[in-house]
């Protein structure tokens, strides 16, 4: 009699024990359904911000590097020096080209003012020869001069005339020499500062605010156009990036509160509303995008990118004053579902 007792109290100590784990299960059961009736949950979620490529314009090989991961830098700073020794000569040549020039003009101008002067002269000559001629006309029409005489002052005459023409082409020449100079001199200060702008390009400055998030190149590496150098994470603006399933998609609209936690402060619990929704799936800009006309197609849930905005964190106060919030953090989001009207 005693152990059929103690069996039938062991019995139903199990079956209380089974039936409070079941009790138990289903509570929790219930708890995860309430919970996800009410929220749209994903853990393919980070921080994330502007980030800035700074590239190289020209080729040459990599001199000095001023700035390493981790600096803070401010727009203009310089962050390295590529060997520019090919361009500064280029510019020794041409500020030297321009010296000729101004002195060939200043040459030019000087021939154009004596130009001028022997204009005066011939054209006085050219009067004198004038009135002699016609003074000497007169007298060989009376026989008062001997046709020699008449015949030297006519080609005086004709000889001051022709030196007039000349005199003025001269000018002429003078003053299309002036003006292929000046044009030439304006050619050669466009040359100048082409090659002082290209000059800049071999110093390769930050072109906003922010952190340098990552180096790519190494001084003594040549350095090709549009090669990306450093990578500039502005750090002012921060979003959490969402990949939401194509299939949870139809509950996302404008504006939805969404609360998310992140690993690296698992006490914080932050809130913050959708403020971007993305028109394509994220695998259109994959570096592969998907190509469905191939006979070996596998059907997958698509992913569309979301932007939540972190508004503010509750939590441990010391905690919530400093959060030091940094790109790339992981993050686990749940949006709340928009009610049913």
């Amino acid at each position: 009699m005693d152990s059929v007792s103690t069996s039938k109290k062991t019995s139903n100590k199990s079956m209380i024990w089974l039936i409070a784990i079941l009790v138990i299960a289903v509570i929790i059961a219930f708890l995860w359904w309430w919970n996800y009736r009410k929220y749209i949950s994903t853990d393919d979620a980070n921080l994330d911000s502007f980030r800035v490529s700074v590239a190289a314009q020209v080729m040459a090989p990599m001199l000095k590097q001023y700035a390493w991961e981790g600096d803070t830098v401010k727009a203009g700073t310089i962050l390295a020096e590529l060997d520019s020794s090919t361009v500064v000569a280029q510019l020794q040549e041409a500020v030297a080209r321009r010296e000729e020039m101004v002195a060939n003009l200043k040459l030019d101008k000087e021939n154009l003012n004596t130009a001028i002067k022997n204009l005066s002269l011939a054209e006085i000559d050219y009067h004198q020869a004038e009135v002699n001629y016609r003074r000497d006309k007169k007298l060989y029409g009376s026989d008062a001069v001997s046709q020699e005489t008449f015949q030297n002052t006519e080609d005086t005459y004709k000889s001051a005339s022709i030196k007039v023409d000349v005199a003025k082409d001269q000018i002429k020449i003078s003053q299309a020499r002036i003006a292929a100079g000046e044009a030439a001199l304006v050619s050669a200060n466009a040359a100048i500062e082409s090659t002082r702008v290209s000059l800049g390009y071999y110093r390769i400055t930050a072109p906003v605010d922010g952190v340098i998030a990552k180096r790519w190149s190494l001084p003594g590496d040549i350095i090709q156009p549009g090669q990306t150098l450093f990578t500039i994470n502005e750090g002012k603006d921060l979003w959490v990036a969402v990949y939401l399933e194509e299939t949870k998609f139809d509950h996302i609209r404008m504006g939805q509160p969404a609360i998310f936690t992140l690993d690296a402060f698992p006490d914080l619990t932050f809130s913050g509303k959708i403020f971007y929704i993305g028109t394509n799936t994220a695998s259109e800009f994959s570096l592969i995008p998907p190509n469905n006309a191939s006979g070996n197609y596998t059907k997958v849930a698509q992913r569309i990118p979301l932007k939540i905005s972190i508004d503010k964190a509750v939590g441990k106060k010391d905690k919530v004053e400093k959060p030091k919030l940094v790109s790339g953090m992981s993050a686990t989001v749940k949006i709340e579902k928009e009610k049913s009207k």
